[in-house]
């Protein structure tokens, strides 16, 4: 049940989004025409440069997993970070998990190591989520400043109260901590959190760092590029500078940080506000967010279902084996 509420409540959100931007495009059909003017050849590269983010992600995983003695073919793993991304569009945040018990399935890694690493790439991706950003603001501080004020913060009343009930769930924790300590769940949430530990310790302990690095780099580029080639591919946006496309990547991103389903609704919500604070017309962000968005969305679909259906096919044949 819990499940499906978060379900429910993860698709309203996406409808709810989608629907605040569109409510603000005042000429709805200047809105498909300007979409339908995009450039087939800056939507074909996006989606290759969406999956080669991917393929990249699922190479340098192998860094992260080799300082904990485990190993797996390079496809294998590009096809569990695929899946990942795969079930994610569908299942609100559960990629991350879906990836590990992927890998799980087919060579037989722990999932709490494997989710160790998971958390760990989170980490690397937050750092240059904040590159990204502070490149941003230090380029676009007026566009910047624009785009936050829109956003609206929790009522004061309601911080604190969550901060009371917050202090006094950790009180009452601390205070019972030797009885939860003999509950079997706790040893496995133990025994679960050590191999989360394990896999944070992984970056320390790895060998060909500046391999990491630049898998990192490339990933990152990738995220950035698939946007701009499709930025560039409307005439309109033609003369958009290369920072102003930074602004508009990183505003995508916080977009994406949103619970809503597979990004929808809040990712062009998102972009058209980062569109409107530099300057540009609601119908502008609002087509090129709803290109970018379903360029990678459908990528993840079809490349997420074929690696589901490799990864099926080696199990299956594991099984008989």
């Amino acid at each position: 049940m819990r499940k499906i509420l978060t379900y429910v409540l993860s698709i309203g959100l996406s409808v709810a989004l989608f629907y605040l931007a569109y409510a603000r495009i005042d000429n709805k059909e200047d809105l498909w025409s300007l979409m339908r003017t995009v450039r087939w050849e800056g939507v074909a590269l996006s989606f290759l440069m969406g999956y080669l983010a991917i393929v990249s992600r699922g190479l340098r995983w192998e860094l992260l997993l080799k300082p904990l003695g485990r190993v797996a073919p390079p496809g294998r793993r590009v096809n569990a970070v695929m899946f990942g991304y795969f079930a994610n569009t569908f299942i609100p945040r559960g990629g991350e998990l879906a990836r590990c018990a992927a890998l799980n399935q087919t060579d037989d890694i722990p999932v709490d190591e494997l989710f160790g690493t998971v958390i760990s790439e989170r980490v690397v991706d937050f750092v240059f989520l904040g590159l990204f950003t502070l490149i941003a603001l230090l380029g676009n501080s007026n566009a910047f400043m624009a785009f936050i004020s829109n956003a609206t913060m929790p009522d004061q009343k309601v911080i604190v109260a969550g901060l009371i009930v917050f202090t006094f769930i950790i009180g009452l924790l601390v205070a019972f901590r030797k009885a939860l300590m003999r509950l079997s769940i706790f040893e496995k949430v133990s025994g679960f959190l050590k191999g989360v530990w394990s896999g944070l310790n992984s970056i320390r302990k790895m060998e060909r760092r500046w391999l990491f690095l630049t898998h990192t780099l490339f990933i990152w580029s990738m995220y950035f590029l698939m946007a701009w080639v499709i930025i560039r591919s409307f005439e309109d946006a033609g003369g958009m500078h290369i920072v102003e496309g930074m602004f508009i990547v990183v505003a995508g991103g916080f977009g994406m940080i949103i619970p809503a389903q597979g990004g929808a609704g809040s990712y062009q919500f998102a972009v058209m506000s980062g569109f409107v604070a530099l300057g540009y017309q609601e119908e502008m962000g609002m087509a090129i967010g709803n290109v970018i968005w379903f360029t990678q969305t459908a990528m993840i679909i079809i490349m997420g279902g074929l690696a589901y259906l490799m990864l099926f096919r080696y199990r299956m044949k594991k099984n008989r084996t």
